[in-house]
Order: structure tokens, then C-alpha cells, then sequence
């Protein structure tokens, strides 16, 4: 419980601001997870050249049983959309865009499950709870 609890804490103070702090809150996520836990999306390399940056990350998707996590902003500071989607064998039964503190709070209590049968998603977890 108290895993979940650190958890929630560093996701919610990621999230107060999302426009403000979104592109960290994308970085920290796409960092800590493992691999076959997240897909991440990127802003083209022509226009990041453009801007003279490195690709920045757009959004990610962490997928979790029968729950996809969708974190996405259309540009480099634009304000995170939070959604959460419930799935069975790749058909999408419902979807709902949610407060950035309820996704934060549902994608914990996934992961801390998750971790009970994942050693990639405890690990995710400890690392995640160090920077709390």
C-alpha cells in the first residue's frame, strides 16, 4: 500500500500542470516502464530539426490486462489528454477521458498489481518510488 501510495504522490505532482510539465511526465513514464509495457509516440525528426531539438515525446500508451493508458498532447507544451480505455482481445469496448489525478490514481493501482506478476513492472515500480 505504501508502493501505491509513493506512487500516486510522484504521478500527481508530475501531473498538477500538464501543460506545464507534460513532456516530463511523458519522459519519466516512458523511463521507468518496461518496454513491453508502453509504446511511445514522437514528434516528426524533420520538424524537431526545424525547431533545432531532439524528437521530443508526443504521447505514450501503457497496457495493462484488459486497460490501455493513453497519455497524449498534440504539440511540444500543449496540455496532456488523459484517457483510459478498456479492451478484449483488441476491440475497444469503452473509452473515457479522464482527470490527469484519476487516470494517475487508476494507472497506480494497475501497476502495483501488475507488479505482483511482472518483475519488469516491480522494477519499474522501485525505480519509480525512489524519485517520489
Amino acid at each position: 500500500m505504501d508502493d501505491l501510495e509513493l506512487v500516486a504522490a510522484q504521478l500527481r505532482r508530475c501531473a498538477d500542470d500538464l501543460s506545464l510539465y507534460g513532456g516530463m511526465l511523458l519522459a519519466t513514464l516512458a523511463e521507468a516502464l518496461p518496454a513491453h509495457l508502453v509504446a511511445v509516440r514522437r514528434e516528426g525528426r524533420l520538424r524537431a530539426r526545424l525547431g533545432g531539438r531532439e524528437s521530443a515525446l508526443l504521447g505514450l500508451t501503457v497496457s495493462l490486462g484488459g486497460r490501455r493508458f493513453e497519455l497524449d498532447r498534440d504539440a511540444v507544451g500543449g496540455r496532456p489528454v488523459t484517457v483510459i480505455r478498456h479492451e478484449s482481445r483488441g476491440v475497444v469496448l469503452s473509452s473515457e477521458t479522464v482527470s490527469a489525478d484519476e487516470w494517475c490514481r487508476a494507472l497506480t493501482a494497475e501497476l502495483v498489481a501488475a507488479a505482483g506478476a511482472d518483475s519488469a513492472a516491480a522494477r519499474a515500480l522501485q525505480r519509480f518510488t525512489s524519485t517520489a
